[in-house]
């Protein structure tokens, strides 16, 4: 690479810089969809979260007839459990999702079943599509449970009876999830918006620098200048990779901005995401930003029209926002194989760093050299293109 191709590089990268920044409507569209929404999404979530544990520790539970069950209302004093009267149309009410909350039924004659010690017929009504609802069906359901036990335990003492015959298995739970492993999976929007990120950075300007320049003819008198190919393409591509660092960097500071609103002092803890996790992010999504770039200006040159170009380059988006979901929602073990996965090998790497597991030098290479080699394949096919008349003039 001599003067002249650095020269036709910086020409080109600054003239494409240029045109970018002049489509203001399109930058704003993109840092609003590719910076704000995630945050937004995950002050959302946080406060949801939040609200779910106010619930839970609030230990209010709704019953209809505590009237009726004088030790059922001793167990929830002993328990800190303050039960409240259920509203009068209360099964109306959970039908319609104006209460989102369990109603305990308690009959007339539960003292009367107690006493001779025969199965009272408790009824627990909720309706657990309602997101709201599952603190209170938990803690109305332990509670049910735990009054059980307790009267078990009462009638097999008074009847001389070791209270042991009725728990045969005694379970110690032990839950071996650090603070920051289960901060993870409530995180997992951070690594999934950055690598949408990548995409919307570079969506536009890689469709327009290619497909966009071929369809207003704009291309032809470019690749006419006595200039490398390889320098015109290497210089668009340069820009595509600018705008999509920029967003990415951006939406992981939005991130770290937003982790400092949330209203929770235990999410607060648990949401963790400074400079540290930053840093190592950027150094995984960046270079996979970079080899999306190359990727869609690859894909849209095929295209005739803008609109064409859109259409194919929506299939890499779609991979991009479907890999993540792989691991969150199956039982898909990590493997060695998958840092070769290009998204999938960025959203494993940034799933382990928030969950503070060991990350060395391997898990950061790979994925790596992966962008940089699809990278490199995709600008000499791109270039190789643009030498061929039928994708220079096939409008």
């Amino acid at each position: 690479m001599n003067a002249v191709w650095w020269s036709a590089w910086w020409a080109v990268f600054c003239k494409e810089v240029v045109d970018g920044l002049r489509d203001r409507r399109t930058i704003v569209t993109m840092l609003v969809t590719g910076i704000a929404m995630g945050p937004i999404a995950l002050l959302l979530m946080a406060n949801y979260v939040a609200g779910l544990e106010e619930k839970s520790a609030a230990k209010t539970v709704l019953v209809d007839g505590i009237e009726h069950a004088p030790p059922l209302a001793n167990y929830f004093a002993r328990n800190g459990i303050t039960p409240k009267p259920a509203p009068p149309d209360y099964a109306a009410d959970i039908a319609k999702g104006s209460l989102q909350e369990a109603v305990i039924v308690v009959p007339k004659d539960f003292v009367a079943k107690y006493e001779s010690a025969q199965t009272i017929d408790v009824q627990l009504l909720y309706d657990d599509s309602r997101n709201g609802a599952q603190p209170s069906i938990r803690l109305a359901d332990a509670a049910l449970r735990g009054f059980s036990r307790e009267a078990g335990i009462v009638r097999s003492i008074a009847r001389g009876l070791s209270p042991q015959l009725l728990q045969a298995v005694n379970v110690e739970r032990r839950n071996t999830a650090t603070p920051k492993q289960q901060a993870a999976f409530l995180l997992f929007l951070i690594p999934m918006f950055g690598l949408l990120g990548a995409v919307i950075g570079c969506l536009s300007v890689a469709l327009d620098t290619t497909a966009g320049e071929r369809e207003r003819g704009s291309l032809e008198p470019l690749l006419m200048n006595p200039s490398p190919v390889s320098a015109l393409v290497v210089g668009k591509w340069s820009m595509v990779a600018l705008f999509g660092t920029t967003v990415v960097l951006l939406t992981f500071g939005g991130f770290a901005v937003a982790t400092h609103f949330v209203t929770s002092d235990k999410l607060a803890t648990l949401f963790a995401f400074g400079l540290p996790q930053f840093v190592r992010f950027a150094a995984v999504a960046v270079p996979f930003a970079c080899m999306i770039g190359a990727v869609l200006m690859l894909i849209a040159t095929f295209g005739r029209t803008y609109k064409e170009a859109q259409t194919y380059a929506s299939y890499v988006a779609l991979v991009v926002n479907f890999v993540p979901l792989i691991t969150i929602f199956t039982a898909l073990t990590e493997a060695t194989w998958q840092l070769f996965v290009p998204a999938l090998a960025q959203q494993l790497v940034m799933s382990r760093i928030l969950r503070g597991d060991q990350v060395g030098p391997v898990d950061y290479f790979i994925p790596f050299a992966t962008a940089v080699v699809v990278t490199i394949v995709c600008l000499e096919l791109l270039a190789r293109l643009l030498r061929r008349e039928a994708i220079v003039f096939g409008r």
